[in-house]
């Protein structure tokens, strides 16, 4: 507690219990389930900056900068784990349709967060942020392999590799960074008259949060 001897003290000594821990709900405006200490110091220490800078008439400007820099910080602490790879199991040659699809990688390797949908192909961002996605295919020599990276429907990376009669099989792959707002999708689609290896650990799409804007 803060008490009207420590207003009138610009340099107040407190104590922290580091092992102290808020629940949700709590008078000290904080959210999440559960807030662990690095959360309690930052919410602690903006209260004692209230009563600094009251103490020392500063101007109100001030008191509100110093505020939001500690909210950003405390923002910064709770990022979500997202990160996801699947595979595609289709059987063997998938594809050469006469038109584009979205390509459904429909065995799920990994799925932290819940934020790729197997059964559409679709990555959704649960948060805005960095992302890094990197997407694989393997195909027979016979068939041109050609995947599109898309963000929201817009072309942001591909992979190419022409029919050939004089090797037996191709890879190609590529990787991007993207910066995201929330409810932005990715997706990779599979255009029209191509193929690729739709069976095995060949064919895979990947990504994951690398920080929180």
């Amino acid at each position: 507690m803060i008490g009207l001897a420590d207003l009138r003290n610009p340099h107040p000594i407190v104590t922290i219990n580091r092992s102290s821990r808020i629940k949700a709900g709590s008078s000290c405006g904080t959210s999440g389930s559960d807030m662990t200490s690095p959360a309690l110091f930052l919410t602690f220490i903006s209260g004692l900056t209230v009563a600094h800078y009251a103490a020392a008439g500063a101007p109100e400007f001030d008191v509100l900068k110093e505020i939001n820099a500690l909210k950003a910080a405390l923002e910064a602490i709770d990022v979500p784990k997202v990160a996801f790879s699947a595979r595609t199991d289709k059987g063997g040659t998938y594809g050469n349709f006469q038109g584009d699809i979205t390509l459904t990688y429909n065995a799920l390797i990994t799925n932290v967060g819940n934020a790729y949908n197997p059964t559409t192909g679709i990555f959704t961002a649960p948060v805005k942020g960095l992302y890094y996605f990197t997407f694989f295919a393997h195909s027979g020599g016979k068939n041109r392999i050609k995947l599109d990276l898309r963000k929201d429907g817009t072309v942001v990376a591909g992979i190419h590799d022409h029919p050939s009669t004089s090797d037996s099989a191709d890879n190609a792959g590529n990787a991007i960074f993207l910066e995201l707002e929330q409810g932005n999708q990715v997706y990779v689609t599979l255009l029209a008259k191509t193929a690729v290896w739709g069976e095995g650990f060949v064919t895979t799409f990947s990504g994951v949060l690398l920080s929180k804007s």
